[in-house]
């Protein structure tokens, strides 16, 4: 994986993003792109670039099928995850639970970036892709 910090989640004018879980952390509205489609339950919304985020490697586990469904095929899945430092953050999430994570589910991680003092996030695409 390599980090990368200029225009983080990677996006074209023409993608069509969709983010699962900004509802729970408003802190983060500053991060999302204006024309993304907030999935506010499990349903299915196929995008290019789907932003999901979580608390916790627990949350991840449950919602990581979900939030992979809903990428088109050459799309991303970006986990977005608050860091340690943060008071309530997230201790057993890292970069390295994710890509952990991403692996058990035939993803494999492509790339991870600080979003800002509080937020990383890794990127990742199928298995073989």
């Amino acid at each position: 994986m390599s980090s990368e910090s200029a225009q983080p989640f990677e996006l074209s004018a023409t993608d069509r993003v969709t983010v699962y879980g900004a509802k729970n952390f408003p802190e983060v509205a500053g991060l999302l792109p204006a024309s993304a489609f907030l999935a506010e339950d499990d349903g299915r919304f196929p995008a290019d670039v789907v932003l999901l985020f979580v608390a916790s490697a627990a949350d991840l586990a449950h919602d990581l099928a979900t939030a992979a469904a809903a990428v088109e095929p050459g799309g991303a899945l970006w986990v977005c995850y608050p860091t340690a430092q943060v008071d309530g953050g997230a201790p057993d999430l890292n970069r390295d639970t994710v890509a952990s994570l991403f692996e058990t589910n035939d993803w494999e991680p492509v790339g991870d970036t600080v979003l800002s003092s509080e937020w990383s996030a890794v990127r990742g695409q199928p298995a073989g892709k």
